[in-house]
């Protein structure tokens, strides 16, 4: 009688891919604190500090809330969410967590009050702000006016390949992929 046995897995596989989840899923927490700490302090992912609030910021309230800071009004900027990666899939993502908003908003400036949704637009002013762009043809704030981009969402400068961050989290993958292939060749030389 002759047996046929075919091995459909490896364990030296799923145990590297296991070692790759775990420090993607570093990577990932490691941005995204990042990206919390810049809004936080003011300060974009290429380390340079906002431009401050303008005067139509500083005077208006929304809410009733005035703006001190830019980009933390509501905090809802901070809100992010990381899918992270698995053994079977070695990718994360981060999303800002400014879906399309359709959050009621109240609004005034000088005597002036507005008030509205962004239910029709569904607007992601993250992403408008992490860009740039301008201002309506009928906005209360001002009229066709380019808002400078305010870079408070990606991967940080030192989290680049060429950062420093990046460079202590590759060692620290080089060294535990070593270590784990040092521990199977004793494990199969016994």
């Amino acid at each position: 009688m002759k047996l046929d046995l075919k091995k459909n897995f490896d364990f030296n596989k799923i145990k590297i891919n296991e070692l790759s989840s775990t420090w993607l899923t570093q990577v990932a927490n490691h941005i995204n604190v990042s990206i919390q700490d810049g809004l936080k302090k003011g300060v974009d992912i290429n380390g340079n500090k906002f431009d401050p609030v303008s005067e139509f910021t500083k005077n208006s309230t929304q809410d009733g809330s005035p703006h001190k800071s830019p980009l933390v009004r509501s905090g809802r900027m901070g809100e992010t969410r990381i899918l992270r990666p698995t053994p079977k899939k070695l990718t994360f993502k981060i999303n800002s967590g400014i879906k399309k908003s359709m959050k009621r908003w109240n609004l005034e400036y000088q005597g002036t009050k507005s008030s509205g949704t962004r239910a029709k637009s569904k607007v992601n002013y993250g992403k408008l702000q992490n860009e740039g762009f301008w201002t309506s043809k009928n906005s209360l704030i001002k009229k066709n006016v380019f808002v400078q981009a305010r870079e408070w969402f990606g991967i940080p400068k030192p989290m680049l390949p060429t950062g420093s961050q990046w460079h202590k989290f590759a060692l620290q993958y080089n060294l535990t992929f070593q270590r784990f292939l040092t521990t199977a060749m004793k494990k199969f030389s016994k």
